[in-house]
């Protein structure tokens, strides 16, 4: 296992070879970055998170602290030089005598003894020591070789042993991003154990399974579905090797589902389908990328390299399945064609022309990280989102209690669907009833308004090759009111019957609607690496009808 990183001669290769000048280039680049930045004192911004709900700050630095880590043991490995070691031996000393490896946010009680939580971070880090013991522990100084082998049964193996974590009873990217990187450290540090406890893993995967529906969609959208699928890739390609093939996760029908459901969602070369809390320009893990590009070949469509995270702040694991993955040519992209899918078990449907792009979504409110959004769109053209789903915003404490849909991002307020009799969809678990007929996508959704006088309401998308036309047909007792509200970063002109939005038409029947807009200001989801926070006006757009009594509000988009 990783045994390719031990050979002098691969060692050398990737020092000198043309074939590795751009990961050489970009890693070396964040080394000198990251060298230059001093250790934090972390406690004054850990407790923010209990006292405040203020998270983001601690983990900017808490990043910038394990990233020079990852960073420090890349160099080590590729560059026999003992200043290099040297700066590791530091960097594992300082991390080493941490209290707590896991995020502020997720600690239970800043009051208790927390140092063996196990989170998405403390995994991580147990990864990456493991990884440097494996590789060049014998380098390290006698007393680092004995101290990580006991941080990381201290801090992984003994709290993973004596209970059942929160992460195995869920179904999203918490466990297979936990229960991978466990696996990892057990795999090469503490074998004996890890053949032991392999059934356990095998159900966790198993679960992080389930939290896909059968047509391999993830419901949390494209940026958690990288975030939860590399780190099940790592483990995975690390599994195979330790059991000689014997256990290949990727010759199953469910995974290759799932490793194609980013180029299903993707709306054009830089634009995909921003569900949840997802931001509109993520990218993606390019280890992941090039990874399932080496699996499926030519089943799998990769995303240009404007798409690619190329040098993601990551375990150094990560890092050297990156290296190992790597192919230049990969990095020009496939190219996007026209394409339609219906995503039944989601109820999600994709439709690109030569004209435009379209993602449309039925699902239910009670998704992990979900927004309020059941039967809205993303309408995509010229490469950009015009009628836009603005993803997520700056996590804070509240933003995960039942505080979070006061918010503009999770609420149906901030998004491309109806507001009925003034009122916005609740955030519960109804599910939408979707369907596709006859080239037509509809979505059943009375059951996400709490509104009695509300007896039916079931949008249509009937999608042609320049123009989509939404209809919504609804049932509204007594004197109701319905607004069909949209979304857009661009300030809207509106004139008689029509609405401009950069080079998009939006066109309704005067006689039976009218339009106006209000702004709100967006708060884009901080670059945790950087800790910028970022705004833009959103423009919510309403068409309003006129007579709600006749049951029927429709509207042509025209690219």
């Amino acid at each position: 296992m990783l045994d390719k990183f031990k050979s002098k001669e691969f060692l050398e290769e990737f020092r000198s070879s043309p074939k590795y000048e751009y990961l050489r280039n970009g890693y070396n680049r964040l080394y000198e970055q990251y060298n230059i930045i001093p250790m934090p004192y972390l406690f004054s911004k850990l407790r923010k998170f209990s006292e405040e709900g203020e998270r983001g700050e601690f983990e900017v630095m808490f990043n910038q602290h394990i990233n020079k880590l990852h960073l420090c043991a890349y160099k080590a490995i590729f560059y026999e030089d003992k200043e290099y070691l040297t700066e590791l031996e530091d960097c594992i000393y300082d991390v080493l005598n941490m209290y707590v490896w896991a995020l502020s946010a997720h600690i239970p009680d800043i009051n208790e003894e927390n140092y063996y939580e196990l989170d998405l971070a403390s995994t991580a880090i147990g990864s990456t020591f493991a990884v440097i013991y494996y590789l060049i522990g014998d380098k390290l100084h006698p007393q680092l070789q004995k101290r990580i082998v006991t941080e990381l049964r201290r801090r992984i193996l003994e709290p993973f042993k004596k209970e059942i974590w929160h992460w195995e009873d869920r179904y999203n990217n918490w466990t297979s991003v936990c229960a991978g990187f466990t696996g990892i450290t057990l795999m090469l540090v503490f074998p004996e154990e890890f053949d032991k406890l392999l059934p356990r893993f095998s159900l966790n995967m198993e679960k992080y399974f389930k939290g896909f529906p059968d047509d391999g969609v993830c419901l949390e959208g494209p940026g958690y579905w990288g975030y939860g699928f590399v780190s099940f890739a790592v483990y995975a390609m690390l599994l195979k090797e330790y059991t000689n093939g014997e256990i290949d996760y990727f010759k199953l029908e469910k995974t290759k589902k799932i490793a194609l459901f980013y180029q299903n969602t993707m709306l054009s070369r830089d634009v995909i389908t921003s569900y949840g809390d997802c931001p509109t320009d993520v990218k993606t893990n390019a280890l992941l990328l090039h990874a399932l590009k080496n699996i499926y070949g030519d089943e799998f469509i990769m995303p240009t390299m404007e798409r690619h995270a190329d040098f993601p702040f990551s375990p150094i694991i990560h890092i050297l399945y990156y290296i190992e993955n790597f192919k230049l040519e990969n990095q020009k992209g496939d190219e996007l064609g026209p394409y339609e899918c219906y995503m039944e078990n989601a109820g999600w449907y994709i439709k690109r022309t030569k004209s435009y792009a379209i993602g449309a979504k039925g699902g239910s409110n009670g998704e992990s990280h979900n927004h309020n959004d059941v039967g809205s769109f993303v309408f995509c053209k010229d490469n950009y989102q015009v009628l836009v789903d603005m993803g997520g915003r700056p996590y804070t404490k509240d933003y995960f209690t039942e505080a979070r849909y006061n918010y503009l991002e999770p609420s149906s307020r901030g998004h491309n669907v109806p507001i009925i009799n003034g009122q916005y969809q609740i955030g519960v678990g109804n599910h939408a009833k979707a369907s596709f007929e006859n080239g037509v996508f509809s979505v059943d959704f009375k059951e996400l308004y709490d509104i009695k006088e509300l007896k039916s309401l079931v949008r249509y998308y009937d999608c042609g090759e320049d123009t989509v036309v939404i209809t919504d047909k609804f049932s509204i007792e007594g004197n109701g009111s319905f607004i069909n509200r949209l979304v857009s970063f661009d300030e809207p002109k509106i004139l008689d019957g029509e609405i401009k939005v950069k080079n998009v038409k939006i066109l309704f029947d005067k006689k039976l609607a009218k339009a106006s807009y209000t702004t709100e200001i967006h708060t884009i989801k901080e670059d945790a690496s950087r800790g910028t926070y970022e705004t833009c006006t959103a423009y919510l757009i309403n068409i309003e009808a006129i007579y709600p009594e006749k049951g029927e509000l429709t509207i042509t988009i025209k690219a």
